[in-house]
């Protein structure tokens, strides 16, 4: 099931909320767990095994590592637990011809953080069975994250109060997320996938920059649209999620759009890799190595192929650049100078990660840079519906491009002043109104289209 599915937006949520809504505390517990195995029983109902035993796993590793704790049996446990997982991480990955299980990434990561404090720290073990099932199978943050630690819900899960404010809330953010993921995301695929399935990209070269800007802003729409999805669901069964985004296309560097691209992500390489690799830093190459390994992993994280690693080390050689005296120069450069360098190494990391093979990517920088070489007119049937661009693509890159960037905020403050002073109505009704139309346009369009899950539920 999709967050963004017929079944999942007309049926399964307004069910899950309304008997959860009214139920006692401990019963919302039960419901949660419930409704996520529910919700992974959809897409596959062999899996739901796989989730109760890793979870279950997961506990009683975490009660074993604070029974023993500051002893060798602890700190075996932990490792037991770290490598059980990565086993498995990887195992699916290579097992081809196998479905990938529905957020199995995310699942893992959330067990080697919990196991990972829970030795580090007493008070970050759980004891209740009940409590640590909920967290770690609560379905919203499961198909594309965001990363949520344990900590980072302990406090809030003994206490959840849903009040009418947090469903309204809520759903408010939940329709954004839609709104981003089919109206702009999933309009900007139409171009991008026919080129990027082509056997060779034989474009002309404003097609190819048109082409790879768009998928520069179907990405982030795609990922973070369903990230305020699974925050607005989070919120609506009482619980206040990280943030996972914060305008990357803004950045001045690659260090800096680490910090604002999927921040749960890059915050817990950081943490449970990059420091612990500091920490028994070599001499001389230490640092920069350590970066490579870091964003090493981060690729092969996406996928275990060559192009997702030559992506990973693309940005970390970035990031070693940044760090020497040439690097730190262009820190203090004029501000276009900066904003130019950033994109340009984000957009040349994307077309590593969407072409086919590392040939497909190193044909398409060609074009980029103008070389014509071997470009010949190809049938319209395989570049359709190139080059012919639709009005609704228009619409839906020009959107992008514009909410790309911090212009919600203004843009809402003028629909609110618009209908205040044309309509007479509050500020709040005259955005929910705005909401309301963008759901509407958002399920015609889906309706109107083939299913598109989000990108980021297959890594």
């Amino acid at each position: 099931m999709e967050l963004n599915s017929p079944i999942f937006l007309f049926l399964f949520l307004p069910v899950l909320i309304a008997v959860y809504y009214f139920a006692p505390q401990r019963i919302k517990l039960v419901l949660g767990i419930l409704g996520s195995l529910l919700f992974y029983a959809w897409g596959n109902l062999t899996y739901v095994p796989l989730m109760v035993g890793l979870t279950l796993f997961a506990y009683l590793l975490g009660r074993g590592i604070n029974q023993w704790r500051g002893g060798r049996l602890s700190f075996l446990l932990l490792w037991l637990g770290i490598l059980v997982n990565v086993a498995l991480l990887i195992g699916f990955k290579l097992w081809t011809g196998v479905k990938y299980p529905l957020g199995l990434s995310y699942v893992t990561f959330q067990v080697i953080a919990y196991l990972i404090e829970a030795h580090g720290k007493e008070s970050e073990y759980e004891k209740d069975v009940l409590a640590f099932s909920f967290y770690l199978l609560l379905f919203p943050k499961i198909p594309v994250g965001p990363i949520i630690r344990y900590r980072q819900l302990r406090e809030q899960i003994p206490n959840i109060q849903v009040t009418p404010e947090d469903v309204a809330e809520g759903i408010r953010r939940f329709i954004r997320g839609f709104a981003k993921k089919a109206l702009i995301a999933d309009t900007l695929a139409k171009v991008v996938a026919p080129i990027f399935n082509l056997d060779s990209p034989v474009i002309l070269p404003h097609i190819a920059w048109m082409v790879i800007i768009s998928y520069a802003l179907q990405l982030y729409f795609d990922f973070s649209g369903y990230t305020d999805m699974a925050i607005g669901v989070g919120r609506m069964l009482g619980l206040r999620f990280i943030e996972n985004f914060n305008f990357p296309y803004l950045s001045k560097n690659i260090g800096d759009f680490w910090r604002r691209w999927h921040i749960s992500l890059s915050s817990w390489f950081r943490d449970y890799v990059f420091y612990p690799l500091e920490r028994r830093r070599l001499k001389w190459i230490g640092q920069p190595l350590n970066i490579l390994i870091v964003f090493a992993l981060t690729g092969l994280w996406h996928g275990l192929t060559r192009n997702f690693l030559l992506w990973g080390l693309i940005h970390g050689l970035a990031l070693v650049f940044e760090s020497t005296t040439l690097g730190k120069k262009l820190r203090i450069a004029w501000t276009p100078i900066q904003h130019v360098y950033a994109l340009g190494v984000i957009l040349i990391g994307w077309v590593f990660f969407r072409s086919p093979t590392p040939d497909f990517a190193l044909d398409f920088l060609r074009r980029l840079a103008g070389d014509m070489t071997g470009y010949k007119i190809l049938p319209f049937g395989l570049t359709s519906p190139l080059p012919i661009i639709e009005p609704t693509f228009v619409l839906a890159l020009t959107a992008g491009l514009l909410f790309s960037l911090p212009v919600g905020g203004w843009l809402q403050k003028q629909v609110n002043r618009f209908a205040r002073e044309r309509f007479v109505i509050s500020r709040q009704i005259a955005y929910d109104l705005w909401l309301t139309f963008l759901l509407l346009a958002s399920i015609a369009s889906t309706a109107n289209a083939a299913f598109q899950p989000g990108i980021y539920g297959t890594f």
